[in-house]
């Protein structure tokens, strides 16, 4: 089975931009692959400010601040990891913010779609292998665990159950069919190789996604910046045409904007 590696990618003007104006860096949850490079253009347009994406699990960035990585802002797919970076001071504690809700999805290749309507249909034999973000580090492999243990399937399906390094890379493996279905992001699903369908939101904690600024960064007001900016109304909509919700929402999202009440502080 073929995995695809995480990038890091640079977004904004071409060459290398002075010392003072170096590109924010900026640690993002997989799910983000295909939103966050619009916010970021979005942000650029008005501001200037260049950035760095590195997209991964959420559990395995937050080891890597842990262990000293130099990045300025940390978007994860949970509040959890960015909290716990709080408390032990690598994140600033009144930086941490909730920015978006995450929605679970059934992705099933072309090859078997006709034969599952829900995940009870897991179970046939044409199912083979199920590919989820490794529930150890990835929130969404921790929400398709729970998933699948409230369903009561999780005994039964256990030996079928392939662990990817990320929700993107389980949704990949679903895409070529390295894996018949994949439990990920709607965030995500968005490739014609595969067939969607919801997973009640019922079945997993809520995936209320948070960033927070990293206590070490030197860009610290071209963070908080970037960060007010996905926390506004043009940030939050793009989040929600991109397939996110409010963070305090419970249903499918909607085109409209709306802004997270609860302002950053600017110190």
């Amino acid at each position: 089975m073929k995995k695809k590696n995480e990038r890091t990618r640079t977004w904004g003007s071409r060459g290398s931009p002075p010392a003072a104006a170096q590109p924010l860096r900026i640690a993002a949850a997989s799910d983000l692959q295909r939103v966050l490079p619009k916010l970021v253009e979005r942000f650029q347009a008005s501001n200037g400010t260049t950035a760095t994406l590195t997209l991964d699990a959420s559990g395995r960035l937050a080891e890597q601040i842990k262990a000293g990585a130099p990045f300025d802002l940390f978007l994860s797919a949970n509040v959890k990891f960015v909290s716990d970076l709080a408390a032990v001071g690598l994140i600033e504690p009144e930086s941490v913010q909730p920015y978006a809700r995450g929605s679970l999805v059934l992705c099933l290749h072309r090859a078997v779609s006709d034969q599952v309507r829900g995940l009870a249909d897991l179970g046939r034999p044409e199912i083979q292998r199920i590919a989820i973000a490794n529930p150890e580090y990835a929130p969404y492999g921790m929400a398709a665990r729970q998933a699948l243990e409230r369903s009561g399937l999780w005994s039964s399906l256990e030996a079928k159950i392939v662990r990817a390094d990320s929700v993107r890379q389980a949704l990949i493996y679903a895409q070529h069919g390295d894996a018949e279905a994949a439990l990920v992001s709607h965030a995500l699903a968005v490739v014609p190789e595969v067939r969607v369908l919801e997973v009640d939101a019922a079945l997993h904690d809520p995936l209320i996604q948070a960033l927070g600024i990293v206590a070490t960064t030197n860009q610290r007001d071209r963070a908080l910046a970037l960060a007010k900016y996905i926390l506004g109304d043009e940030g939050q909509a793009i989040l929600q045409e991109s397939g996110f919700l409010k963070a305090g929402a419970s249903s499918r999202p909607s085109v409209s904007a709306a802004s997270i009440p609860r302002d950053l502080p600017t110190r």
